[in-house]
């Protein structure tokens, strides 16, 4: 493979996953409210972890509210991640690489897939007395917890934010080589 070919299939892939952040990006709130508008018409299979802390198998709409904001906490974080990473990747289309905008971009979406991983652990108690808010008194479900999806946001945020170390090495000496004569 040619170094050109490589660069233009960074250039389609970038591309290609600019449209796709922005796609994701602008259709997870929408879905997030679409769920718990229908939650009550939904398949059992999809709505079942819910009901099962519920007293009842329908949520009046209030507590789908609720559901619903909670919801936002990790979705917003998730949003932000993929705008972030839509700018990494328009920054690849253009054939940008190795540069101190990429290094700065790839810095962001470290931090956002942090705050994702945050959001995540911060949205489990509120979703439980969110989804248990019209239960009886007594019943209310508070619950704590790491799960293995934020440990792998955790380690994945961590991954990224050694990578945007190397890649800003690798710019600093792309830099010195261009001024050596």
């Amino acid at each position: 493979m040619q170094p050109g070919d490589n660069m233009d299939g960074i250039r389609r892939l970038g591309g290609l996953l600019e449209r796709v952040c922005l796609i994701a990006a602008v259709a997870i709130i929408p879905l997030i409210g679409l769920y718990w508008a229908m939650f009550n018409n939904l398949p059992s299979a999809m709505t079942a972890e819910a009901v099962r802390q519920a007293a009842s198998p329908l949520l009046p709409i209030w507590v789908r509210g609720l559901c619903f904001l909670t919801a936002l906490v990790p979705g917003t974080a998730l949003v932000l991640t993929l705008l972030r990473l839509r700018h990494l990747f328009a920054l690849y289309k253009e054939g940008r690489i190795f540069t101190l905008a990429n290094v700065t971009c790839f810095r962001l979406v470290a931090r956002a897939l942090l705050w994702w991983a945050i959001a995540s652990i911060v949205h489990t108690p509120l979703y439980g007395l969110a989804v248990t808010a019209a239960n009886p008194p007594g019943r209310h479900l508070l619950t704590l917890g790491i799960g293995s999806s934020e440990l792998a946001l955790f380690f994945v945020a961590a991954m990224a934010v050694v990578i945007s170390r190397v890649m800003d090495e690798a710019r600093r000496l792309d830099e010195e080589q261009a001024l050596t004569v």
